[in-house]
């Protein structure tokens, strides 16, 4: 499970910012006791939230902080290479000194098999030029890389890096692992790829195959429902899984299916090839099915939802907790099917493994104390300088935990709001 996750000169994020799904000691009002139950996970001596949604203004740093995040699980999750794939966090902020020649930062805290692990990194762009195109060469280098874990109750060096330089006398069966050979490649990835067993492969393993985001390629998104009805001969095998989820939200089916067998692969099917039985009764009283393709005869909220199914159900129905990360999670959902969503994840009857949900929304009827805990509400707004400040609401003195989210951050006592002014084109001229 994830813990906290730290960045700091990413894009529009110039000092660290750290979103946390650590509780604080707040309690929900007595009439929403059920609210601390159900969207708390208690877990080896830690509690941690569930589900954090972060809300502000366009442009003020929301999918940046996620981004940051799915940008560095992506590079622990990819295998290492003789090609950097380090181009996506190397995008420091722009407005400071010789700013393309500064590092970086990631870092996050995972709650791992009862051990917590703290694992991050520093990558910048190379500062030596290209000596040949016949020697290896990486646009993008780690300055630093370090990882540390509990025994005994305390957090200890598993191993340390700056640049091209290794310590990890602590780390057990260092002896099995070849020397580092481009300055572009994690040290974790690299160890977890030799050993196993060892730390690094713990969390890799966990990165790898239990934290999901929507900043693919929608067609890759996409394949997660494909993947959980099955191979394509196979989709009805599970259908009814999908058709119940589907159901809940008010969309009845009776049936979703592929016409025909396409050839195509599953990365490759899209809404244009699905079909959905809906029925009614005619003026006989008489049942008629009708067909309807998913592409052409449904909305743009159904399609993402019919998208977003098999990515909730494999988090639910996975054997240990997942993370997802979902940008905009409003975007085409009604709201009464936005706080359905949120409910389900926050549901211990159906979120049984404790998967976690972050998301940025600007939709504020999630913003009550009947919902959300406060400590699960982030903001981000836009500093003087042009750089994003992360802060959570309950940082912020005086809100009662009973109070209307929604209605005061509308009226702005919790900043993160757009600041809006009066616009008059002067090219254009009034009728006289």
């Amino acid at each position: 499970m994830i813990i906290e996750f730290s960045v700091k000169n990413f894009r529009s994020i110039k000092d660290i910012q750290t979103i946390s799904f650590v509780t604080t000691g707040l309690k929900s009002p007595k009439e929403y006791e059920s609210v601390d139950s159900n969207n708390i996970i208690e877990v080896s001596g830690n509690s941690l939230l569930k589900t954090v949604g972060i809300y502000g203004a366009n442009a003020s740093g929301k999918s940046n902080i996620v981004q940051a995040l799915d940008y560095f699980l992506q590079a622990i999750k990819n295998e290492a290479s003789s090609e950097s794939d380090l181009s996506a966090l190397c995008d420091p902020f722009l407005y400071q000194q010789d700013a393309l020649n500064t590092e970086s930062f990631f870092q996050i805290v995972l709650l791992l098999d009862n051990k917590k692990y703290r694992y991050g990194f520093t990558v910048k762009r190379n500062p030596k030029e290209r000596e040949s195109i016949d020697k290896p060469y990486s646009k993008e280098v780690i300055a630093s890389e370090w990882l540390f874990g509990t025994k005994d109750k305390n957090m200890v060096e598993h191993f340390t890096r700056t640049n091209m330089n290794v310590s990890d006398d602590k780390l057990p069966n260092k002896d099995k692992i070849p020397k580092l050979q481009y300055t572009h490649t994690l040290l974790l990835t690299h160890i977890a790829a030799f050993d196993n067993e060892s730390p690094c492969a713990i969390i890799r393993n966990y990165i790898k195959g239990r934290t999901i985001s929507n900043f693919t390629k929608v067609e890759l998104f996409r394949q997660y429902t494909f993947s959980f009805l099955g191979s394509r001969n196979e989709i009805q095998f599970q259908s009814q899984t999908l058709l119940d989820f589907l159901s809940s939200f008010n969309l009845k089916y009776s049936e979703v299916f592929l016409e025909k067998d396409s050839g195509k692969a599953k990365q490759e099917l899209s809404h244009e090839d699905i079909f959905l039985t809906k029925s009614y009764n005619n003026e006989n009283g008489e049942k008629v099915d009708v067909k309807l393709n998913l592409k052409h005869n449904e909305s743009a909220g159904t399609k993402r939802l019919f998208d977003l199914t098999g990515l909730i159900l494999r988090a639910f129905s996975l054997n240990r907790s997942a993370f997802i990360i979902l940008d905009e999670i409003d975007s085409n959902f009604h709201p009464s099917l936005l706080i359905k969503l949120i409910e389900l994840f926050n549901n211990p009857k159906i979120n049984t493994n404790n998967s976690q949900l972050l998301f940025t929304s600007h939709d504020t009827n999630l913003m009550s104390p009947s919902i959300m805990r406060r400590d699960q509400f982030y903001f981000t707004e836009k500093k003087q300088d042009d750089s994003s400040r992360l802060y959570s609401l309950s940082d912020l003195k005086g809100i009662r935990n009973d109070a209307d989210f929604a209605k005061q951050y509308l009226a702005g006592y919790y900043g993160a709001l757009p600041i809006l002014e009066d616009y008059t084109n002067k090219n254009i001229t009034e009728d006289e």
